[in-house]
């Protein structure tokens, strides 16, 4: 028997009248209602850098674990989340992965890092949720051969999906495509259109922590 688009209209708002308790149980009507609007939990709310345990790596047991400088020798790299109040709101995530560094120090980067050793290496943290370029991850290597210039480095971010190349050491203020100014490691080749942004962080109770002074500079990719 064919059903005309009056007929079914009818048919839902008494289904509905009758109660959508009972109807909720087919699955095909589940499809029709849009998805359920999701906040986060303010309660796992944090503004520590906890370790994202991964299988291999050498904080794989460590996971939800507040971070600390003491725990990373020089260029030591760690996944870490982070998720304060204010990122859903700015950024419309509840939690974000960043990638920590311990970094031999240079110019510029006391007011973005964690000093350690004396002043000889600098814990820093970097955006490696999305690339600038079309928001692939990417991933820290210890050396490599580039397949753009062809030439050899060592300890840089390569994103995976389109080659572009990060320098760590060299933090610049750089021009994003909105016209803001963003801190971010030093773009050396591919298609993104500006470096990799940092994440200021700090001490706090003997952990290290992500500062929210600088959201902005992780407004893009759908974020913000």
């Amino acid at each position: 028997m064919d059903i005309t688009r009056r007929g079914f209209l009818k048919g839902a708002i008494g289904l509905a009248g009758a109660g959508m308790a009972g109807a909720l149980t087919v699955p095909a009507l589940k499809s029709l209602l849009p998805p359920p609007v999701t906040r986060c939990n303010e309660d796992d709310a944090h503004e520590t850098l906890t370790y994202k345990g991964e299988s291999g790596k050498w904080y794989e047991n460590m996971n939800g674990i507040v971070a600390k400088k003491e725990d990373f020798k020089l260029w030591d790299v760690a996944i870490v989340n982070w998720g304060p109040k204010v990122l859903e709101e700015e950024l419309g995530a509840c939690e974000i992965q960043l990638t920590l560094v311990k970094v031999s120090t240079e110019n510029g980067m006391k007011e973005l890092g964690v000093e350690d050793d004396g002043g000889n290496s600098t814990m820093m943290a970097y955006h490696t949720y999305k690339c600038p370029h079309l928001c692939c991850k990417p991933v820290f290597k210890t050396e490599g051969t580039s397949a753009i210039s062809g030439g050899d480095y060592e300890n840089m971010f390569l994103c995976p999906c389109h080659l572009s190349l990060f320098d760590p050491m060299s933090i610049n203020e750089e021009t994003d495509e909105l016209g803001r100014k963003v801190m971010a490691a030093e773009l050396l080749e591919g298609p993104a259109p500006y470096g990799l942004p940092v994440v200021p962080i700090a001490e706090k109770d003997g952990g290290l922590i992500g500062l929210t002074t600088h959201l902005e500079w992780l407004k893009y990719c759908g974020q913000g």
